[in-house]
């Protein structure tokens, strides 16, 4: 379904605080583009980047429930963006990454400054989803009519991310595929694929620079 301007923001102010990290956005930015680089950030790399103390980098992170670490401490995944493979590809620059839920594909470009190509499932039909998403908006996707599919905002919790919103955000292949959802889920919210990147800009806005680059000639080839 499409939604208007209000709807959009309720929902965006509901779900900003799913972003804990952007408190210290040059820290936020930092982390994800380090991350883009698809190999494991540690926090002495933060530390020299942002001119801060790694001590107080460690306690920041350490804040921060969205940060994934492997077993040497260094940040494997943040906020939606993941090293570990996920049923969400999420490709940039040629380096292959994963993102937490489809949701997160949408707004990750902006917040690294670069555009991605997507690849993901329709749970509903089992369709192969391809998307090219710029900085400001989405350039092509396969197959049309995608809708993004989201729990209710107060089912979700900050502390469990992945477990309370991100393993029910999805692309939908089509408007039965919506319908089919919205059927087996009655308290879900599911959006056009042009609101739900809307949504993820208006979240994240505390996260990512003020001003974007024009669009991208980003597009599915290659994919």
């Amino acid at each position: 379904m499409s939604a208007d301007g209000g709807s959009i923001a309720a929902i965006a102010d509901a779900l900003a605080d799913t972003f804990p990290g952007c408190e210290d956005a040059p820290l936020t930015l930092a982390l994800v583009r380090e991350l883009a680089r698809a190999e494991p950030v540690a926090t002495t790399t933060l530390a020299t980047l942002t001119g801060r103390g790694e001590t107080e980098v460690n306690a920041l992170l350490g804040r921060w429930p969205t940060v994934q670490r492997d077993e040497h401490g260094r940040v494997v995944a943040f906020s939606g963006l993941s090293l570990p493979p996920t049923p969400h590809g999420f490709e940039v620059d040629g380096r292959q990454l994963y993102a937490w839920c489809a949701w997160d594909t949408l707004f990750l470009p902006a917040m690294l400054g670069a555009p991605a190509r997507v690849r993901s499932r329709c749970p509903v039909t089992g369709a192969a989803v391809r998307l090219a998403v710029a900085l400001n908006g989405v350039r092509a996707a396969e197959p049309d009519e995608l809708a993004v599919s989201f729990p209710p905002a107060d089912a979700v919790s900050s502390a469990d991310i992945t477990g309370s919103f991100c393993c029910h955000v999805h692309f939908l292949a089509g408007p039965h595929a919506a319908e089919q959802w919205r059927a087996d889920h009655p308290a879900s919210v599911v959006l056009a694929l042009d609101d739900a990147f809307e949504l993820g800009q208006r979240a994240t806005r505390r996260c990512r620079p003020a001003t974007l680059a024009p669009p991208e000639q980003v597009t599915l080839e290659a994919m």
